[in-house]
């Protein structure tokens, strides 16, 4: 049956596009929808969630922990209801890889966040910026959307790049390109459009370094650093140009639109209990005096959007060192298994995955970059999995794999 033949890319294009849309009124009939989808795939796809649970285990311990966190928490309930919830989404991201390669996943990728970004348009929804009214669509912000767009960029890019794609797919590619640069510059969101035009670069530099051998791509990169150290006697000069770009060019302020006050105030809670933390989502879901004071320095009534636009402060606030420390722990083996895959064997699939997996931890500084029923959530764990995944011809060789091998499961072939 051709349904259940491409069962897992019509579920992950409507996940993508379900956990994209930040709609109030709909939110609980799109979770349905979700969970629905999870267990089509569960009935049809069951060895790929046994895959998950037994080698992919350590990817999901510190949304485990968030789940845990409900016995120590001033609000169980909430954390217990909030921390299952980021549990799901997270495992969700590492079962979609498991079912995909890398090539087939990116197609249809780029499929469903052009038919997102479409809808998005027509849906004509428009929220407040420092310019003035932008289009966000079926997105929460502004910068939701110029996201999707960077993304969709780059995924556009990326099947451009990649040999025998479908001739349907490259079309589409070649249209969602101009469409994707629109939505980024017209969200005004000037960090989407520093990843778009970074991400983009990154990727056609490490599809030409695909023509060099592995020997050659270490000896660039040392070149390149060769190069670059002397201009560390220009810190000061460097410093100042950002800021000037940072504050003047791209109208930032000093604060970073108040995030300085929400990191002190972070770094004050962390030092108060800074083995366990508060409990998922307790300090701006409860009802505590920290709570209070933190909504009123924000000036929200609702704290349920609301975070310390720090991944690594917010998890500490949430869980302690207990959860901070295998998010660490797995943000360094992921970084160093995408590394060695990008200098060893790049391929167009696997480059682009390292571009977003780099660009997502470099944002997590001044933002959050994984919650609850979130797209970026699903992309930043699909991402984690595929830094292990091997060269593409290797998946798609007809030899039994060894016992230890990437893959216990056949995925669909590219």
């Amino acid at each position: 049956m051709v349904l259940l033949r491409y069962l897992p890319e019509i579920a992950t294009c409507l996940l993508l596009m379900m956990m994209g849309t930040q709609l109030p009124e709909i939110g609980p009939i799109l979770i349905l929808a979700e969970f629905a989808l999870v267990g089509a795939l569960f009935v049809f796809r069951t060895t790929a969630f046994v895959d998950v649970l037994t080698r992919w285990w350590w990817l999901l311990l510190m949304p485990a922990i968030c789940v845990l966190s409900a016995v120590w928490s001033s609000v169980p309930v909430i954390s217990a209801r909030y921390g299952a919830q980021f549990l799901f989404t997270c495992f969700v991201g590492v079962l979609l890889a498991r079912l995909m390669t890398p090539k087939r996943f990116i197609c249809t990728l780029m499929v469903a966040l052009f038919i997102f970004l479409i809808l998005c348009i027509l849906n004509g929804r428009e929220g407040t910026s420092a310019e003035g009214w932008v289009l966000i669509g079926l997105t929460g912000s502004k910068n939701q959307l110029g996201y999707a767009a960077q993304v969709l960029l780059l995924a556009a890019l990326t099947v451009l790049l990649m040999p025998k794609v479908d001739r349907p797919l490259r079309w589409l590619a070649w249209v969602s390109l101009p469409l994707a640069i629109y939505l980024t510059i017209g969200a005004r969101s000037a960090t989407a459009l520093l990843m778009a035009v970074a991400g983009a670069g990154a990727l056609l530099a490490l599809a030409f370094s695909q023509r060099m051998t592995p020997g050659g791509r270490i000896a660039s990169i040392f070149i390149c650093v060769l190069v670059v150290t002397p201009l560390l006697l220009l810190t000061p000069e460097i410093n100042a140009f950002l800021n000037h770009f940072l504050y003047d060019t791209l109208g930032k302020d000093s604060t970073l639109t108040g995030r300085t006050f929400l990191w002190e105030r972070a770094d004050a809670l962390i030092a108060r209990q800074p083995v366990f933390g508060y409990g998922y989502q307790a300090i701006w879901m409860g009802d505590s005096s920290d709570t209070i004071g933190l909504k009123r320095l924000a000036g929200i009534e609702d704290g349920r959007q609301f975070h310390f636009h720090n991944q690594f402060r917010q998890i500490a606030v949430d869980t302690g060192l207990i959860g901070l420390l295998p998010f660490i722990a797995s943000l360094a083996i992921t970084a160093l298994a995408s590394l060695r895959q990008t200098l060893l064997r790049p391929e167009p699939a696997t480059s682009f995955f390292f571009m977003i997996f780099a660009l997502m931890v470099s944002r997590s500084f001044t933002d959050l970059i994984i919650a609850p029923f979130s797209m970026h959530t699903l992309l930043f764990f699909v991402a984690s999995v595929y830094a292990f995944a091997p060269p593409e011809h290797a998946v798609q060789q007809a030899t039994p794999p060894p016992a230890m091998a990437w893959r216990r499961t056949r995925p669909a072939s590219a």
